[in-house]
């Protein structure tokens, strides 16, 4: 089966950003100037056969923070050129507020990952 954590660290740190699961920077660490952050929504079974799934679609939620707001615009087709070559269908995406506490832009983008589980 695969790895779907190992499949996404892969394909996002070929951006040369750091990257972490969502949530991990502790709220004293120093964020970076730019950085890619991840999770897993959700995982369902997408069908079955004689009571077994067959096939399963996740979904991960990619993030990218940054600081230069030239960043942020760029970052549809940024993940784009990473993570559709790793096998992920692009699900839709959005910009994130700015943070007044951290001074990064955000863009937020879902993708999905289709696993034959036969």
């Amino acid at each position: 089966m695969i790895n779907i954590y190992a499949v996404t660290y892969t394909a996002l740190e070929s951006l040369g950003y750091p990257v972490r699961e969502q949530g991990t920077y502790a709220p004293n660490e120093t964020l970076p100037e730019a950085f890619v952050t991840y999770q897993i929504i959700d995982s369902p079974n997408n069908s079955a056969a004689d009571n077994l799934p067959t096939s399963q679609t996740t979904r991960v939620q990619v993030n990218l923070y940054s600081r230069d707001p030239d960043i942020k615009q760029g970052a549809d087709g940024l993940l784009k050129s990473v993570m559709l070559p790793a096998g992920f269908l692009r699900a839709g995406g959005r910009d994130l507020p700015f943070s007044l506490q951290t001074g990064h832009y955000g863009y937020t983008c879902d993708y999905r990952y289709y696993m034959d589980l036969r």
